[in-house]
């Protein structure tokens, strides 16, 4: 459902992403209220969004040594999104809405087929893996007909922390956060957040079952895991 008033700590997020159309329907739309999508400012930031995405998408790699193909995608990615850290990196194709809304975090991969309506902010956070087609989705529309016909929508914050896996062929509805260090099965429908070190999976996505956080993992002597050495990509 839409909100009622704005979300000022949402708000606050947005104000440090450049290049995010700020104005009063952009703050209603990102703080869950009902707004008006055909705001000249917001058909300007997803037109944008089109033009840099179709870049980022059509990158000739036959042109570019394939050493340097992170660097190239890094360089178009940080013209799509809002904010990237360094190492991320996303197979094309990526198919954001507003782009300007999303925020990703330092050494994430995400494959391909990865669609994000960004209506209301998409944060993820640092390590974060996402499987072929998932499609976050933060964007909402209410059950009245009369809503839809007067073109008016809404938009929930979605929030992938830390170190998380996302499956192939996932969706993440409005609103939802995924606490650090979970893994969502396959084909799950996320409806409702999801703890910290958890196993979810099902539509709708349910826990079933909670892991040992990472400390517990680098102080266990029996994990298989804890004297590996890193493998770059």
């Amino acid at each position: 459902m839409a909100a009622t008033a704005k979300r000022p700590e949402i708000i606050e997020i947005a104000r440090g992403i450049p290049g995010v159309p700020m104005c009063e329907e952009y703050e209603r739309m990102i703080s869950g209220m009902m707004y008006n999508p055909n705001t000249p400012k917001l058909l300007e930031a997803r037109h944008r969004c089109r033009g840099v995405t179709s870049d980022y998408n059509s990158l000739d790699t036959k042109t570019i040594p394939y050493d340097q193909i992170a660097d190239k995608r890094l360089e178009l990615l940080r013209k799509v999104v809002g904010k990237v850290g360094d190492g991320t990196f996303i197979e094309p194709p990526f198919l954001p809405d507003y782009g300007c809304n999303i925020v990703i975090g330092k050494d994430c991969f995400v494959n391909w087929n990865l669609t994000v309506l960004d209506t209301s902010l998409v944060v993820i956070g640092d390590r974060v893996q996402i499987a072929t087609g998932v499609s976050i989705f933060s964007a909402g529309h209410d059950t009245s007909v009369l809503s839809r016909r007067k073109f008016v929508e809404f938009g929930h914050p979605i929030f992938i922390e830390d170190d998380c896996w996302i499956g192939g062929n996932v969706v993440i509805l409005p609103g939802v956060r995924i606490g650090k260090g979970s893994t969502i099965g396959a084909g799950s429908v996320v409806t409702k957040d999801i703890p910290p070190y958890s196993v979810a999976v099902g539509n709708p996505c349910r826990v079933k079952k909670t892991i040992q956080s990472v400390e517990e993992e680098e102080q266990d002597p029996n994990n298989p895991y804890r004297d590996l050495v890193r493998e770059d990509r």
